[in-house]
């Protein structure tokens, strides 16, 4: 009796510890799928299709910012400038189509050199000086807000005749119904997701966030890895303020400061899906849907203003604290 009482015990706690271990992985799969249940019972036009398509519109631009930060916080390191990426992205492409070449594909392609110069130099000070990362991007984020102020002279920059592919990226529709901004995350999604999970660098990037001493050990190089991740990240974050700036048809010198602590929320979040504790691209998406299901929501619902931001609060400091126990067990 006492053998099979502790078989049916040992049982018992395999059987919870994979339950554990399942809802662990898929929290936020879970909680995604509840709160929209939620909205949609509080008010049936939640699910119109016209409204999802628009969730995900709005999951866009964080979604994108918040790959870029995943992959650069897989390597341990931190990009605190991101917002102002995202906002000199918006400001250069601006200022060149208007000013310099009417042409959106020749300004795109200048544009995305320049915030890859931005990310080159974020890497160079972190990893050449040694400063530290969230010091470091700090001072850069300061300096591109104040290099965007002066580029629109401090307030809204517009034109009445922006060119017809800039105008496209975020206000235009596949088939009349699918936002083309949407169809850029999938393709954000999909390129992140093979350079993280199936190239080389990708993998390495991993390591170098895993372990940079056993990364070094094995022969990678740490400093290469570290500068693609910076590189990397600002250009998704530039690429990301064009969008905005293409959605809004007009560009501000902060415009991207509001969206750098949701993009940081996905990135947190999706630490905790699939492979709790570590940063990846599919947790960073549905992050971002989750916010926006949340904000798309308590909008429909006629909540007070002020709960978006104690939501946004409560979501991330959660998703911190989520990973920061999971890395403290391991």
């Amino acid at each position: 009796m006492k053998m099979e009482n502790k078989k049916k015990k040992s049982t018992n706690s395999f059987e919870k510890a994979i339950m554990l271990e399942v809802m662990g992985k898929y929290f936020l799969l879970i909680a995604t799928i509840l709160v929209s249940v939620m909205f949609a019972i509080a008010s049936p036009s939640f699910l119109k299709v016209t409204n999802i398509l628009d969730i995900f519109r709005a999951a866009s631009i964080i979604g994108i910012m918040g790959i870029g930060l995943t992959i650069v916080q897989s390597t341990g390191d931190f990009d605190f400038a991101i917002g102002a990426e995202a906002t000199v992205g918006a400001c250069a492409i601006a200022k060149i189509m208007v000013e310099l070449i009417p042409n959106f594909y020749i300004a795109f392609l200048l544009t995305m050199i320049v915030v890859a110069c931005i990310g080159l130099f974020n890497s160079y000070i972190v990893i050449n000086i040694g400063m530290q990362a969230f010091v470091a991007t700090f001072g850069v984020s300061t300096l591109m807000v104040g290099i965007c102020k002066f580029l629109t002279g401090g307030g809204q920059y517009y034109s009445t005749s922006w060119p017809s592919g800039f105008s496209i990226l975020g206000q235009g529709f596949v088939l009349g119904i699918i936002p083309v901004s949407v169809i850029l995350l999938a393709l954000c999604t999909i390129i992140a997701f093979v350079f993280m999970e199936k190239t080389k660098t990708g993998r390495y990037i991993y390591a170098v966030g895993a372990n940079p001493v056993a990364a070094q050990h094995v022969g990678i190089n740490i400093r290469r890895n570290r500068r693609i991740a910076f590189v990397v990240c600002s250009m998704f974050a530039g690429f990301a303020g064009i969008i905005q700036a293409s959605m809004l048809s007009n560009v501000t010198p902060s415009m991207g400061d509001s969206n750098f602590l949701p993009a940081m929320s996905t990135c947190m979040l999706g630490a905790t899906f699939l492979r709790p504790g570590v940063f990846n691209i599919l947790g960073t998406i549905l992050g971002s849907i989750l916010l926006a299901v949340i904000s798309n929501g308590l909008t429909m619902v006629g909540a007070s203003f002020f709960l978006k931001d104690i939501i946004q609060g409560a979501v991330l400091i959660f998703a911190v604290g989520f990973v920061a126990v999971i890395r403290h067990k391991r």
